[in-house]
């Protein structure tokens, strides 16, 4: 007992207690049931509102929350509820922020998503039904919902699809914007051509997996806000970055093929046309955006083979790499391209090696890439390839991915890259 009374008599321990107290005075406290009341009535004007007598309290390190449900007379299928809290930040435990929060944008959505699936979504096509996905539910909100996308036509089921629900939902008022993932794991070869430090975009995303057992494979993801975005821009955009990437890869997958590709080759000179003859600004700025072989420092060309369908490769003329200008091909281009002027490439298009026309020997992998530590992006890197067994280092290639110059595909094969690009339409 002397010792309990000497520590909680020592100026030391009275010293702590008044400092607890002026602390947690400075601390905020809960709302009271009639300060929630009057949040939901300016939030929800011209409403019956019905607030339960009971509530709930939670309290964790970061976060205390006290909860309500309450009704609407305007929904009367929904039961709502509304959440006070005290959370910290930016420091745990110095709980110094609080707010009211609901979860009316929630059940909303979620009971009129139920409704959707139950009578609207049944009416549009299967291929259509098949990539509809619920929203994740969060504790008072929602995630974004991840459409599951296989070819390049689901773009546009997508598209009519999140346009064909966000109509049914139109019906309820006061609702926040819904987000939305559009996702297409990609098909083909899939070759590994970004190596480590860059990041080529989209189609390169780490892999999300629903099922842990599930083969990595990578995959291109496109986040659609339901206000903030055009979402036929973002479907566009999703298609050339599609196209794009299985031009890099030189395959086909997901819907892309020869006639597929083709006819976007011959749409994109059709659109690079009336870009250049118009003079409206606002039409012109549309165009642009549409287009990949748009004259830019950076952009696509078509080379026409000899043959369709064209091919679609990079050409860079930018100050900010000077020493790295021309036509670039990827490896598989480089192998696919051997193969269409007569050449007999053998391996596949991540390691081949070919004869070319002066007798010698080429070899060429995704492994003769050499990184230099410690540097910032890939100025310093290095990439070679073998002639005859002997290796020779590639200078001022463009990027990791589009490495091989116009005039190294020439020395191969005999045919000038330059002269094969398609500038029009022939029709």
């Amino acid at each position: 007992m002397k010792i309990k009374k000497t520590i909680t008599q020592s100026p030391l321990f009275m010293l702590m207690l008044l400092l607890a107290l002026v602390v947690s005075s400075c601390f905020p406290s809960f709302n009271s049931e009639d300060e929630v009341m009057e949040y939901l009535k300016e939030k929800f004007p011209n409403q019956d509102i019905v607030l339960s007598s009971s509530r709930t309290t939670k309290r964790g390190w970061t976060n205390d929350i006290r909860i309500w449900t309450f009704t609407l007379s305007g929904y009367p299928k929904d039961t709502f509820r509304v959440a006070c809290y005290i959370s910290s930040y930016p420091f745990p435990m110095m709980k110094t922020r609080k707010g009211i929060i609901t979860d009316f944008d929630k059940v909303v959505t979620l009971r009129c998503a139920k409704e959707f699936e139950q009578g609207p979504l049944k009416q549009l096509d299967a291929a259509t039904q098949r990539i509809w996905r619920p929203f994740p539910v969060r504790d008072f909100s929602l995630g974004a919902a991840t459409l599951a996308l296989e070819t390049m036509d689901d773009i546009w089921r997508a598209k009519r699809l999140i346009e064909a629900f966000e109509l049914y939902l139109s019906k309820e008022n006061n609702l926040k914007e819904n987000q939305y993932y559009l996702r297409m794991y990609l098909q083909g070869e899939c070759y590994k051509l970004e190596y480590g430090k860059r990041s080529p975009g989209a189609e390169s995303d780490q892999d999300e997996k629903d099922d842990p057992n599930e083969t990595k494979r990578p995959y291109m993801r496109y986040h659609y806000y339901y206000y903030h975005d055009k979402l036929e821009e973002l479907c566009i955009d999703m298609c050339n970055e599609l196209i794009k990437y299985h031009q890099r890869m030189a395959d086909e997958g997901n819907g892309v093929n020869d006639k597929t590709f083709q006819l976007w080759a011959e749409n994109q000179l059709r659109l690079k046309a009336q870009w250049q003859e118009t003079t409206n600004e606002e039409e012109r700025d549309s165009l642009y955006k549409r287009l990949v072989i748009a004259t830019k420092s950076i952009h696509y060309d078509l080379i026409d083979l000899g043959e369709k369908p064209y091919m679609l490769v990079v050409c860079a003329d930018s100050a900010y790499r000077e020493t790295g200008r021309g036509l670039y091909f990827t490896l598989p281009q480089l192998r696919t391209f051997c193969l269409r002027s007569g050449l007999k490439p053998e391996g596949k298009g991540d390691h081949f090696k070919v004869k070319g026309i002066d007798g010698s020997w080429y070899e060429f992998s995704t492994l003769f890439y050499e990184e230099k530590k410690d540097a910032v992006g890939f100025d310093e890197d290095t990439f070679y390839y073998l002639r005859n067994g002997r290796r020779i280092n590639i200078k001022n290639f463009w990027a990791p991915d589009e490495c091989l110059h116009e005039s190294l595909i020439q020395q191969i094969t005999g045919r000038n890259i330059r002269n094969m690009v398609v500038h029009s339409l022939k029709e």
